[in-house]
Parts: C-alpha cells; sequence; structure tokens
C-alpha cells in the first residue's frame, strides 16, 4: 500500500469517528432536553393549578365586595333624604 492511501484510510476513519462521536454527543442533548421539557411542563401545570386556586377566593371576594357596594348604593337611593 501506498503512503497516499494509508493517510486516505486513517483521515476516513477519523472522519467517521468523530462524525459518529457528534451523533451521539446530539442523541444524548436531544434526551436532556425532553427530560427537561417535561419538567419544565409538570412545572407550569402545577403553577396553573396554584394560580387558578389563588384567582378564585380573590374573584369571590371582588363579587362579595361589588355586591356589597351596590346594596349600599341601592340603599343610599331609597333612603336618600329630601332638603
Amino acid at each position: 500500500m501506498d503512503i497516499t492511501q494509508i493517510v486516505i484510510i486513517v483521515s476516513l476513519i477519523s472522519i467517521t469517528a468523530i462524525i459518529v462521536g457528534c451523533g451521539i454527543w446530539v442523541i444524548k442533548i436531544l434526551k436532556e432536553l425532553k427530560i427537561t421539557v417535561v419538567k419544565t411542563n409538570g412545572i407550569l401545570d402545577d403553577t396553573k393549578t396554584i394560580t387558578s386556586s389563588v384567582a378564585e377566593p380573590v374573584s369571590s371576594l371582588s363579587e362579595f365586595v361589588l355586591g356589597f357596594k351596590n346594596g349600599v348604593s341601592l340603599f343610599n337611593t331609597l333612603f336618600k333624604k329630601k332638603d
């Protein structure tokens, strides 16, 4: 075998090894990304649950205060002193 053929064979083997290594590295990164997305999705679901559980009492309190304000306004309108 000629020296040129040996260099080409060694180069092809090293390039193939590098490409395979990069492919394995990319697959590992994609697996980690999938795990991260699943965990983030779980966190967002928990945040949605917490937000809705906090929003319900606040909404109820707001409706109560608004109803009380309307009742007082109606009471003042009905029993308004005439000058």
